[in-house]
């Protein structure tokens, strides 16, 4: 196992109006329900680019979060460490996209997630120090993360805030992370700053640095994303030809990216590359993960845009 994703396993339900919302409303449109949860989707982004890991979470005793699991599975995630509660409401994320494809609002329900506490990382210890590198969603209580970053100190670990709320749990450690992933309106929360310009996104990945993060990302919607490194940062813009079904997931895609390239000695600029490239692959699906992405198809993507 070169890779732990610890994170939440949830049930999506997402909604797309045909037309443009109308708030307070019934809006005709689609719904689907999907297997989801950021440490889910990266999990099976890292196994369909054929990555090696483990997913370390909790779900209830119900068919869809077992099926899940067995999903997982199925695709060669290692989920020996995914505790089964039962009579417990399983982890859940209802989002509204709008008619163009990107998220207009969404709610959480994932109070399961909070049975992975300071003890459980204690009893796993010794299980996640086989790994090379180890993710830590921001779904994740901060005691969690305050004592996991303690205890698995000598371990990369990589943090994606998930949300500015969620993302300042992190805020008086968060240079004890290998790599972070925030977007723009997250970094802001955890760094006390305003971003409004490239040179603030710039200022931002430094002021990372300095708290102690080797590699930072910080993903900027339409502008796409910029890196950062010891000797080299910059931005990678998003094709002009970008066609978006849905923005769910794009973010997860790029996440396993990160992890991917972090195993394998990857500059943050070319791990920038691949995952704003797997991010493409993903928004052109109305899934959360696409079942074409791999390796081959990024590589081929990165090819034809040279």
């Amino acid at each position: 196992m070169k890779i732990a994703i610890v994170g939440g396993i949830n049930i999506d339900i997402e909604g797309v109006p045909f037309k443009t919302i109308k708030y307070r409303d019934s809006n005709p449109g689609k719904i689907r329900l999907s297997y989801g949860g950021v440490g889910r989707n990266i999990a099976e982004n890292i196994a369909r680019l054929g990555g090696d890991c483990a997913m370390v979470s909790c779900v209830g005793d119900e068919p869809m979060s077992l099926g899940a699991v067995s999903n997982l599975r199925e695709l060669g995630v290692d989920v020996s460490h995914i505790r089964v509660f039962k009579e417990e409401m399983p982890s859940m994320y209802l989002s509204i996209l709008n008619h163009e494809g990107d998220m207009e609002l969404a709610v959480s329900d994932m109070e399961i997630i909070d049975h992975i506490d300071p003890d459980y990382i204690d009893e796993i210890k010794p299980f996640l120090e086989k790994a090379e590198v180890v993710a830590l969603d921001g779904n994740l209580t901060e005691a969690f993360l305050e004592h996991a970053t303690d205890a698995l100190k000598g371990i990369k670990l990589f943090y994606d805030p998930v949300s500015a709320n969620k993302g300042v749990r992190a805020k008086r450690f968060v240079g004890r992370f290998f790599a972070v992933k925030p977007n723009r309106i997250e970094a802001e929360a955890i760094l006390d700053m305003k971003i409004s310009s490239d040179e603030d996104v710039r200022k931002a990945g430094r002021r990372f640095m300095e708290l102690g993060v080797s590699k930072v990302f910080i993903t900027l919607g339409e502008d796409g994303v910029f890196f950062m490194e010891e000797g080299d940062w910059g931005f990678i813009r998003p094709a002009k030809d970008l066609e978006i079904k849905s923005a769910t997931g794009a973010g997860d895609s790029f996440s396993a990216c990160i992890l991917l390239g972090i195993s394998m000695g990857m500059s943050a600029k070319h791990i920038a590359e691949i995952g704003m490239t797997a991010s493409r692959i993903t928004m052109g699906t109305r899934k959360a993960v696409s079942d074409e992405i791999s390796m081959e198809l990024i590589e081929e993507l990165m090819n034809k845009e040279i």
